[in-house]
Parts: C-alpha cells; structure tokens; sequence
C-alpha cells in the first residue's frame, strides 16, 4: 500500500467487460507514481485532485494499473466499496449461523435420496460445522460410537413389533 496526493485525472475511453461498461483514467501522484484506474462509474470519485490517497500500484504487460484502497472503520477518503475488514467484520455469532446453515443445506443435499431422518441429517451437518470451524475432535467412546446404532436397533424393533415410530418432524 502506498499513498500519494492526486495531481491529475484524465479520461481514457471505456471499454467493455462481461457486460458492463468501465470507464479508464489516468492517474498521476505527487509522489511520480502513475496509472491506469478503471471505474464502473464514468464520474469515478475514488481520486480525485488534490486528495491524498492510499492505493496499490501493479504493472503487466500493459503498464501501470492504479487502485484505491478502501479503508473501514472510518477516517479515510472512501466511502463504502468492499474491505476485506468489513466483509468479515460480522459478530462470532452471526459467521456461525452462516457456516451452520451452509453445512445444513450441504447436508441436506448429500442425504436427500438416502431415505434419512431429520436427525441423521442435522449429525451430517454439524459434523460439517466442526469440520469448518476446526473444533476439536471429540474423543470417541463405546457410548459415542454406538448410540446412534442403538437408535436404529430401537427404531427397527419398534416397527417388527408394529409400534410407532416417533419421528422429530413437527408434521
């Protein structure tokens, strides 16, 4: 990351990508950096002259490429756009639903045709949720091992017995 005070922005043309529409700046800094910056917007505010910036300077085979850092949390020069900080900046709580409710659907996915309960798909998921979330491994026991087996043996004598089977579906 470098900053700089803007000296000058010139309009490039535009060019199309993917179905949109960028706009190309040259951009010149006090400091003798100088690039190309493509925008989205043909009216880009991301530097403007006589403001000081924080951006990144690459070259390809094309030359110099330009592009402004987006600082969060406030005090820079840019207002909104993506930050890596801001992406990630959700509480605990709500990165864990997201991963939990991703893990579910995953779940879900996997044992749709197997003819599975509800509860053998919520063991899929949050065995997939300690996965993501690196928890440490639980230390296997004869209870650990075998208790869901046990539920199955239960459920099977149950219906050769010709009693219901409580399911956890709520319908």
């Amino acid at each position: 990351m470098k900053k700089g005070k803007v000296v000058s922005v010139s309009p490039k043309g535009d060019f199309a990508f993917n179905g949109k529409t960028f706009y190309k700046f040259f951009v010149s800094l006090d400091n003798g950096d100088s690039g190309e910056y493509n925008s989205v917007k043909a009216d880009q505010d991301k530097f403007q002259v006589g403001a000081e910036v924080e951006y990144e300077l690459t070259s390809n085979q094309y030359g110099n490429k330009i592009k402004p850092v987006y600082n969060s949390g406030g005090g820079g020069n840019y207002s909104g756009g993506y930050s890596k900080s801001n992406y990630s900046s959700g509480s605990d709580d709500k990165q864990k639903m997201i991963v939990k409710q991703s893990c579910l659907k995953a779940a879900v996915d996997l044992l749709k045709d197997k003819g599975a309960k509800s509860t053998d798909v919520l063991k899929v998921a949050d065995s997939f949720v300690a996965w993501v979330l690196e928890e440490p491994k639980e230390e296997t026991t004869y209870n650990t091992h075998f208790s869901s087996r046990e539920e199955k043996i239960q459920t099977a004598q149950a219906i050769v017995n010709g009693q219901a089977v409580e399911d956890d579906l709520p319908f």
